[in-house]
């Protein structure tokens, strides 16, 4: 370079940053029954969750037929930590059939782009949203799979009951759905709102294989991309699946993989 040239520098290629879940718009829908006495850790734990990312998601609680008080535990709780929340009340039929309701009823009303199933029990913690791998398809479905560690939170191990129950139910998932995901029942998920009245509205099932039968329209009727999230577990309480669930499980799977068989379920219609 010559005496009193200018050096001219050419700008690199910049990158955009990765989408956080700050970028994202959720209602978040706790479906819950009879947890008066773990509701309140959720709510709060969704509230530091809401101002760390200043946002304002609107949060719902599905109260399916609770009799020990859960909607007044919630209210009380909204109220003293200042979480705006809305409680729908449902008669007592089940988590499948009460999320599969508020659901329905939420994606014709809100402006938020996924509706987030988020367990009551505050066993799967929500800033776990910060180890999703955000997909540019707008009509991907998020899922949980829970794992033993991740981003140095550190898990609880299932009980040989549970880890039986799981590894039978992905196995007949697999054999009868064609479904190889490693848990399809964990209670954390989001789905774009676009999508919730074609899959919510075909939903059969009222037992615990509802989280199987939705992905089975999903994915394999409507080829929407599913993107698994790694989520810890710590359970609080005892189990609520019994051995009676686990066994009726099979039969209401396989009557999900007939009427996959049978064409009953259609393609989801999207706009």
């Amino acid at each position: 370079m010559t005496s009193g040239s200018t050096a001219i520098s050419t700008p690199g290629p910049t990158s955009t940053p990765a989408p956080t879940a700050a970028d994202q718009a959720i209602a978040v829908i706790l479906p819950a029954f009879n947890e008066a006495g773990r509701i309140d850790s959720t709510l709060r734990a969704i509230a530091a969750y809401r101002v760390h990312l200043g946002v304002d998601w609107p949060v719902v609680v599905a109260d399916d037929g609770s009799t020990d008080g859960t909607a007044d535990v919630a209210r009380a709780t909204a109220a003293e930590i200042g979480l705006p929340i809305e409680i729908l009340r449902f008669p007592h039929r089940g988590k499948a059939l009460t999320i599969r309701d508020a659901m329905l009823d939420l994606a014709g009303r809100t402006d938020a782009r996924l509706l987030m199933m988020l367990d009551a029990d505050d066993e799967l913690r929500i800033d776990q949203l910060d180890h999703v791998a955000w997909a540019t398809d707008p009509h991907a479905i998020y899922i949980g799979h829970r794992v033993s560690e991740v981003g140095g939170a550190v898990g609880t191990r299932p009980s040989p009951f549970r880890r039986f129950m799981s590894g039978g139910m992905r196995l007949a998932s697999w054999v009868l759905l064609g479904l190889r995901f490693p848990d399809t029942q964990c209670g954390f998920k989001l789905f774009p709102r676009a999508i919730v009245p074609g899959l919510f509205g075909q939903q059969r099932s009222a037992g615990w294989v509802f989280d199987a039968e939705l992905l089975v329209i999903a994915q394999r009727v409507s080829g929407l991309p599913v993107v698994e999230v790694p989520v810890t577990w710590s359970p609080r309480g005892v189990s609520k699946v019994s051995s009676r669930a686990a066994i009726g499980s099979v039969f209401a799977l396989i009557a999900v993989a007939a009427r996959y068989r049978a064409g009953r379920y259609r393609r989801i219609r999207i706009g």
